[in-house]
């Protein structure tokens, strides 16, 4: 709040309207927002309110408080407001009807002053009260101009956008005990916004409180201890009133609603206000209608951001340094991250781009403790998969990072739920997201520090401690140097997740002679060897993802596959057979597009759990096996949906293929009548036709796409 600040009003006492509406209402505006507000030119003040009317002028007294304030203004920075009350401003500029008297017969030094003074105070941006526009409009303006420019990082966006959206909340609610829940990310500007909605609203009430920091207050003084804190202006418990009360940070609802019942009879109109982080607090709490903070516009943030780190608001963003622009990107929003970030920069004038990286990746002290309360407040559960999100999964679809999670043995569908619920995790379209602000924290705790490749600087080796053991790492193997040995991998017995990947695919050197046992998911793009490790221990992997690798043949003979769901080598140009595959009876999804040597594929008529089957520009490939009944079967775009029925094509993946009008399309349907031949359900493969539906589209296909090419001898389509 803001305490003590005192703000001088000017004004001609002699206007009884003034005296007794609208210089009352402004004072109550400004108090409302925690600002005294003093009528003597005498009280220290940090600014004035100059409101100009017909006889303001025609003053000595007031016109030597212009000269005075305009020096404040000048020598210490005085912040001033005009309003014009009854008059213009090109009025008061040209002293049109008031204030000639003064002007024409005094001392001609004095004169000077005051019409320097006038001209320059006039100039400044204000506010044109008149008799058609709503007195508690202009006074709640011009409350909000002092606060702001008083308080220039406090409360930005607040009055301009988000008190405004709160109040329109409260319309809509009947009439009653209302209740309104504020949630959002750590440092989003929760408690801001609810000290605003307070200092606003509570002349209205006949009780109010305001508990800052509920949870922590309410488990160091106790129930009793906090409410005979909060209610000394409560005259009599027993009676029902008007009250205001504000709970800000609430994590228990049974706390917060136990000391709602021992406060007061609420009577109707009442209002009750509770801020969290935790959405599913406030569905406890039976709040009627919950407002979402998602931070600054980037109008405000720039603001924000160039105050705090020049001290002067920046209104177009390509002004700043090409540093500050990244921040400003980075920090998407958040107050608390934007001000601790403007703060540090503006302490170290010259940055390099390095340094504004590592800068931007090293969270706050601050920033460190306000997540960090949230991380500490999840299970065990939550905070492995909010720890996997920021390392792993950011910008992933979420269907299938839950499968991949599920795979590692947690619970994702409660999991995932409840970090969006507490702002720590986004859902939009699917994608998971995470504030950047949130990852560096988050990624901060999950690190090992105890884990040293190399004293290289550029290694990028990351590390999730689950345990005190080490269960998942993404590596990027480009980075490493050549005597960095990666075969400590293989005694990490509890590595679950293992990631390798090459920024750089040229320098994909480094490998592995054997893999843990116990992992679940193997990640490796642009794999350098032939095969896997021949003693590589299969029985606990779920996922084998391996694109652009250099692998001829998975391994030799037979391996435990009984736990793997999911294979992924497409792009593998040098793999010639999958054989291996036949034993793995729990597969789902199979994909090796892309591998245009490959010779065979695998007998897998015992793979019942088969779903999908990715053979797209697999041309090398002469006779296919009998498939499981619905598994969908992709090649060049085509999907075929397989049934004990004759086959069937999917339209739409058709028309998508005749979309692409790029490159001349080659549809080979007599290749496709050896796939259907090779189907013992077909009884007389030389009988095999085209389906109608097939020719139809074939030749829609020929009237509408010129490139198209059509490869099947003899056929006829009219």
């Amino acid at each position: 709040m803001a305490g003590q600040t005192m703000v001088r009003i000017s004004f001609d006492r002699s206007e009884e309207t003034l005296r007794w509406s609208f210089v009352p209402h402004l004072s109550a505006a400004l108090g409302r927002k925690g600002i005294f507000v003093s009528t003597n030119m005498h009280d220290e003040s940090v600014a004035s309110v100059l409101v100009f009317s017909k006889n303001y002028l025609s003053s000595k007294e007031l016109l030597d408080e212009v000269f005075k304030t305009n020096q404040r203004r000048h020598d210490k920075g005085h912040v001033v407001t005009t309003v014009f009350y009854g008059v213009s401003r090109s009025n008061v500029q040209e002293l049109k009807g008031f204030g000639k008297t003064l002007f024409e017969h005094g001392a001609s030094d004095q004169v000077t002053q005051w019409r320097n003074a006038l001209t320059e105070i006039s100039n400044l941006l204000g506010y044109e009260a008149s008799n058609c526009q709503s007195e508690y409009e202009v006074v709640e303006k011009i409350a909000r101009d002092v606060y702001e420019k008083i308080f220039p990082k406090q409360r930005i966006g607040i009055y301009s956008r988000m008190l405004a959206e709160v109040e329109n909340f409260l319309c809509k609610q009947p009439w009653g005990v209302k209740r309104i829940g504020i949630c959002g990310m750590p440092g989003v500007g929760k408690t801001v916004l609810a000290e605003a909605i307070f200092d606003q609203m509570s002349g209205d009430y006949e009780v109010t409180c305001f508990v800052h920091n509920f949870h922590v207050a309410y488990h160091e003084r106790g129930l009793y201890g906090l409410l005979q804190e909060q209610i000394k202006n409560l005259s009599n418990k027993t009676l029902q009133q008007r009250v205001l009360v504000v709970l800000d940070d609430v994590r228990n609802h049974l706390d917060a609603e136990s000391f709602l019942a021992e406060l007061v009879l609420f009577s109707r109109g009442s209002l009750i206000i509770v801020t969290t982080r935790d959405e599913q607090v406030l569905s406890q709490c039976r709040v009627n209608q919950t407002y979402k903070v998602e931070g600054l516009n980037m109008e405000e943030a720039l603001r924000l951001f160039s105050w705090c780190a020049s001290g002067r608001v920046v209104t177009e963003i390509n002004l700043l340094p090409e540093h500050s622009k990244k921040v400003i990107e980075h920090e998407n929003g958040n107050p608390l991250a934007l001000r601790l970030y403007a703060e540090e920069m503006s302490s170290h004038k010259e940055l390099n781009q390095k340094e504004i990286l590592f800068l931007m990746q090293t969270p706050a002290h601050q920033i460190m403790e306000v997540v960090k309360s949230s991380y500490y407040a999840l299970n065990d559960n939550e905070k492995n998969i909010l720890v996997y999100i920021a390392y792993f999964f950011i910008g992933a679809n979420v269907e299938y990072v839950s499968k991949l999670l599920q795979d590692l043995g947690f619970f994702p569908e409660i999991g995932i739920d409840r970090l969006v619920e507490n702002s720590l995790v986004n859902i939009s379209e699917n994608i998971l997201e995470m504030h950047s602000m949130i990852e560096a924290v988050v990624r901060e705790i999950g690190r090992c520090h105890k884990l040293k490749t190399s004293e290289d600087h550029k290694i990028s080796f990351k590390c999730v401690l689950g345990t005190e053991d080490i269960e998942a790492i993404s590596l990027d193997a480009s980075n490493l140097n050549s005597d960095v040995k990666l075969s400590s991998l293989a005694y990490m017995y509890n590595l679950r997740f293992l990631k390798i990947y090459y920024s750089d695919p040229e320098n994909n050197r480094k490998a592995l002679e054997s893999l843990p046992d116990g992992l679940r998911l193997l990640h490796w793009e642009y794999y350098p060897l032939q095969t896997l490790p021949q003693d590589f221990n299969t029985s606990n992997l779920v996922e084998l993802n391996m694109p652009y690798s250099q692998l001829q043949r998975l391994w030799g003979g037979t391996k435990n596959l009984k736990m793997l769901k999911r294979i992924n080598l497409r792009h593998s140009e040098k793999l010639y057979e999958a054989e291996e595959l036949s034993g793995a009876l729990n597969l789902e999804q199979i994909d090796l597009s892309g591998c245009k040597n490959l010779q065979s594929f695998p007998a897998i008529h015992q793979l019942q759990k088969l779903q999908v089957v990715d053979l797209s520009g697999c041309t090398q490939i002469k006779r296919y096996p009998e498939f499981p009944s619905n598994v969908t079967l992709k090649f060049q775009g085509i999907t075929i949906k397989n049934f004990l029925s004759p086959v069937t094509f999917t339209i739409k993946s058709l028309l998508e293929l005749f979309d692409n009008t790029s490159e001349p399309h080659i549809f080979d349907v007599w290749r496709l009548r050896s796939f259907w031949c090779s189907q013992e359900r077909i009884t007389n493969p030389g009988m095999v036709e085209p389906p109608p539906t097939l020719a139809m589209i074939l030749q829609k296909a020929l009237k509408t796409t010129p490139s198209f090419q059509f490869k099947y001898p003899n056929l006829r389509i009219d």
